[in-house]
């Protein structure tokens, strides 16, 4: 290919690096991939909340509590270390 119009070609370098450069830039991050500790514990404070509601109807009720009842801080830790492997495996570099 051989060019004559350096001109032409300079006025048009914008145009292709603005359609070259986004693709190499990579997928922007939503807020969870970018804080994925924060989520994490989010995520863990909700289970053991959540745990410990479910724990006192079921006594209340003379039900037996399941492990994760009877554990709600072990199985919020849990809870927050799996959702922070996720989304640190889950999102692109």
């Amino acid at each position: 290919m051989t060019v004559r119009n350096y001109k032409a070609l300079l006025a048009l370098l914008p145009a292709i690096l603005a359609l070259a450069l986004p693709a190499f830039a990579g997928h922007p991050k939503n807020w969870v991939q970018r804080h994925p500790t924060l989520t994490a514990i989010g995520a863990g404070v909700a289970t053991h909340h959540a745990l410990k509601v479910s724990a006192r109807n079921r006594k209340l009720h003379g039900q037996k509590l399941n492990w994760a009842q009877r554990h709600p801080t072990l199985s919020a830790i849990g809870v927050g270390a799996a959702t922070h492997h996720v989304i640190k495996k889950s999102t692109p570099p």
